[in-house]
C-alpha cells in the first residue's frame, strides 16, 4: 500500500471529483487532479515601489524588483546580469532568480530574487547578515573594483510612496485597505480612490493614520487604514491609495473582487508561512486572479519573525505578500511566533488592527513592533468590529464569508473571556445557519493530531514555543520534560479538548483547522474522547480536524510527499510533508470540498468532500 499510495490517491481524487461533479448542481467546471502550468497574470500587481517581474511555472515565490528603493552602495547597484564579484560568480547570481526574463528586467534596481529567498534560513534567529536571502528586504550587488567591500548591500525604502498594501476581511461587504509610508506624520488622513470602472478615479474615501516607532530603535512608520464599505457582491473594484501628505505619491491602481453572502464560497487556508522560495504566494496570486479563491485565512506564524532585523523582516514579508493581498482579502490569525516575537504579540495586534475600523468605543492598541501595529489595527478596524460578534481586539475574531462562518482563536492564551466570546459567537452562528450553514473554527494549534498523540509525554512548553520549530522544515520536534512535574503535550491537548470539544459539539462546528506542526494531516470526523465517529465524511457526527501547517516555512524544500496514516482506533486518514496550502470550496449548504495543494507544482494531492445534510448540534454521546 505504501508503494502505491500516490497512484491510489490520485485515482481516488479522480473518482471523488467525478462523484462530486455528478452530485452537486454547480454552473462552473472544476479541475481537481492536475492543474496545468500557466503563466502568471501580473496586471494590477505593479506598484511604484514594487514590481512583480515574473513567476516560474505553477508554484513557488515570484521575483520582485523595487525600482524606487535607493542603493546604499558607494557606486550604486550592478546590473543583475553582470554583477559577478569576488564572492559570487555570475552563474551563482543567475541561479538566485526563478526567471531569467525577470533578472534582465530588474536591470540595476534593488530586488528580492525568488530562488534564493530563505535559502540559508531556519525558524530560529535573525539572519539579516545573509543578504542574498532577502531576509531584511530588497538588496543588490554593489558596483565594485577588485577586492572592494561590500559586494552586496540592503537598499533603503522611499519615504512617501505607499508599500505593504493589503486588504483585510471585515464583513462580506467591507474590507480594510492598509499600507505603510516612512514619512513624518501627515497633517491629513490617508486617502483612497475607489471605482467600479477601470481607468476612472471614482469616489474619494478617507481613513486614519497612526505613527509608530520601535521601542529602543530609531525607526518609525506611518500606518494607514482606509475602509471600503457597502461593496456589491462579487463586483470588481479598482483602487489606489496615498497618505495624507502632499509629498506622498499615489500607488498604482489595484483590483479586487468584493466578498459575498451567498453562493459558491472559495477560501485558501494554511498556517506557518514566511518569505521563502517554495512558499505558496505564487500559487495564491494565480488562484485569486483566476477566481479559484476569493479570500485567504492565514492560521498564524507570519514572516518568521515580524520584529527581526529591527522590523525590516516584517517589512520584507509584507512587501513580498503585497501582490497577493492587494487583490485578495485575508484574515490573519495569531500564532506562537507572534505571541513570542519579543513584544508578546503586541506587534501583531497592531498590524491586524483593520479588523476594527469604525469602532465608537475607544480602542487601545498595545503593539510595540511595526508590523504588529499594521496587522492588528487592520484587524481591529475590520472583523473585530464588523464581525457577527464584535471583540474589539484582534487576538480572536470571526467573520461570515459567503456560506462559511470563520472563527479565528488565540490558543496561546485560552482565557475565560475568549471562551465566553466563542460561545456567544457560535450561538449566533448556529441561529444564522439558514443563511451561513458552515462553521469553521481555526487557530494556530491543532487539537487532534497524530504527532501530538505519538509524543504525549513530551514537554508542552517546548512544543508551543519557537525552539521546536528551529529546523523543522517539515513536521515538528518534540523534547521530553526537563524537570519533574512539567506540563506535557498530552496534558495541553487534554486542556484544549476539555474546553473546546464540548463547545464544538454543542454548536455543531463542521471543521477545525490549524497549523503549527509543519505538515499536513486530515482526519475523519472526531467524536467522544478524540476517537473517530466514522470512516467517511457523509453526515459527520463530529468536527473534521485538519492541520495545514506548512504554507512555506523558512528553508522548506521544493519537494512534497503524502501517505496514509490510518490505524485502528485512530481518526487520522492522511498526512503530507512539504510546503502546501488548502483550497476550501463550500458549494452549497450540504457540500464542502477540501483540496490540499502542493506549493512547488500546484497539484492537488489530497481531496475530500464533507456532505452534511443536517447542520446543527452533534450528539454528545457519540
Amino acid at each position: 500500500c505504501t508503494l502505491h499510495w500516490g497512484f491510489l490517491l490520485q485515482c481516488g481524487i479522480f473518482l471523488h471529483s467525478l462523484f462530486i461533479s455528478l452530485s452537486i448542481a454547480v454552473s462552473e467546471s472544476r479541475e481537481h487532479v492536475v492543474l496545468k502550468s500557466q503563466s502568471r497574470r501580473n496586471s494590477n500587481m505593479a506598484l511604484s515601489t514594487i514590481t512583480v517581474l515574473s513567476t516560474m511555472v505553477m508554484g513557488n515565490m515570484y521575483d520582485l524588483a523595487f525600482p524606487t528603493y535607493a542603493s546604499t552602495c558607494a557606486r550604486g547597484c550592478a546590473p543583475w546580469t553582470s554583477a559577478a564579484n569576488k564572492n559570487f560568480t555570475q552563474e551563482k547570481i543567475d541561479a538566485m532568480w526563478f526567471s531569467h526574463e525577470a533578472q534582465v528586467a530588474a536591470k540595476d534596481n534593488c530586488a528580492m530574487p525568488a530562488a534564493s529567498a530563505g535559502a540559508h534560513e531556519c525558524d530560529c534567529s535573525d539572519k539579516d547578515e545573509i543578504i542574498t536571502d532577502s531576509f531584511a528586504g530588497p538588496w543588490c550587488f554593489c558596483v565594485t573594483e577588485g577586492q572592494e567591500e561590500p559586494v552586496a548591500a540592503y537598499c533603503e525604502a522611499p519615504q512617501s510612496i505607499p508599500e505593504q498594501i493589503n486588504l483585510q476581511i471585515a464583513a462580506p461587504d467591507v474590507v480594510v485597505a492598509s499600507f505603510v509610508t516612512f514619512e513624518p506624520m501627515p497633517r491629513g488622513p490617508p486617502i483612497a480612490m475607489l471605482s467600479e470602472t477601470k481607468g476612472e478615479d471614482g469616489v474619494t474615501i478617507t481613513g486614519v493614520s497612526h505613527d509608530y516607532t520601535i521601542p529602543n530603535a530609531n525607526r518609525s512608520w506611518i500606518l494607514n487604514f482606509v475602509k471600503f464599505t457597502a461593496l456589491q457582491p462579487h463586483k470588481t473594484y479598482y483602487y489606489k491609495v496615498k497618505s495624507g501628505s502632499s509629498a506622498c505619491t499615489w500607488s498604482e491602481t489595484y483590483a479586487f473582487r468584493a466578498g459575498y453572502k451567498t453562493g459558491v464560497t472559495r477560501v485558501a487556508t494554511y498556517g506557518d508561512m514566511g518569505h521563502s522560495a517554495h512558499n505558496n504566494m505564487g500559487n495564491m496570486q494565480a488562484d485569486c486572479a483566476a477566481g479559484t479563491i476569493d479570500a485567504i485565512l492565514h492560521m498564524g506564524d507570519h514572516c518568521y519573525n515580524l520584529d527581526m532585523a529591527n522590523d525590516h523582516r516584517g517589512d520584507a514579508y509584507m512587501n513580498a505578500f503585497q501582490p497577493v493581498l492587494s487583490q485578495c482579502p485575508w484574515m490573519p490569525v495569531i500564532g506562537n511566533h507572534e505571541a513570542s516575537d519579543g513584544d508578546h504579540f503586541n506587534r501583531y495586534l497592531n498590524m491586524t488592527w483593520g479588523e476594527v475600523y469604525g469602532n465608537n468605543p475607544p480602542v487601545h492598541s498595545t503593539a510595540t513592533t511595526r508590523l504588529g501595529h499594521l496587522l492588528s489595527k487592520a484587524t481591529l478596524y475590520g472583523a473585530a468590529v464588523h464581525g457577527p460578534t464584535p471583540t474589539l481586539n484582534s487576538r480572536y475574531i470571526s467573520s461570515d464569508f459567503g456560506l462559511i462562518h470563520i472563527v479565528g482563536l488565540d490558543l496561546n492564551t485560552l482565557d475565560v473571556d475568549q471562551v465566553a466570546w466563542l460561545k456567544q459567537d457560535l450561538a449566533a452562528a448556529q441561529a444564522n445557519r439558514a443563511n451561513v450553514p458552515w462553521i469553521m473554527v481555526s487557530s494556530h494549534f491543532p487539537i487532534v493530531h497524530k504527532g501530538v498523540a505519538d509524543n504525549w509525554n513530551a514537554s508542552a512548553a517546548y512544543y508551543m514555543g519557537d525552539g521546536s520549530e528551529h529546523y523543522a522544515t517539515s513536521g515538528h520536534e518534540f523534547k521530553p520534560c526537563a524537570t519533574p512535574g512539567c506540563k506535557t503535550v498530552g496534558e495541553l491537548a487534554q486542556d484544549f479538548w476539555s474546553i473546546l470539544a464540548p463547545i464544538f459539539v454543542e454548536f455543531g462546528v463542521d471543521v477545525y483547522n490549524a497549523g503549527h506542526v509543519h505538515s499536513y494531516e486530515a482526519h475523519f470526523p472526531v467524536c467522544k474522547d478524540s476517537k473517530p465517529c466514522q470512516y467517511n465524511y457523509i453526515n459527520p457526527k463530529g468536527p473534521v480536524h485538519i492541520t495545514e501547517g506548512n504554507g512555506g516555512v523558512p528553508g522548506v524544500p521544493g519537494s512534497n510527499g503524502i501517505k496514509g496514516c490510518a490505524a485502528l482506533g485512530s481518526s487520522c486518514r492522511v498526512t503530507g510533508t512539504g510546503g502546501a496550502y488548502a483550497r476550501i470550496t463550500a458549494w452549497n449548504a450540504t457540500h464542502m470540498t477540501y483540496d490540499h495543494v502542493e506549493n512547488p507544482t500546484g497539484n492537488v494531492t489530497d481531496s475530500f468532500t464533507i456532505i452534511q445534510t443536517n447542520h446543527g448540534p452533534f450528539n454528545p454521546l457519540d
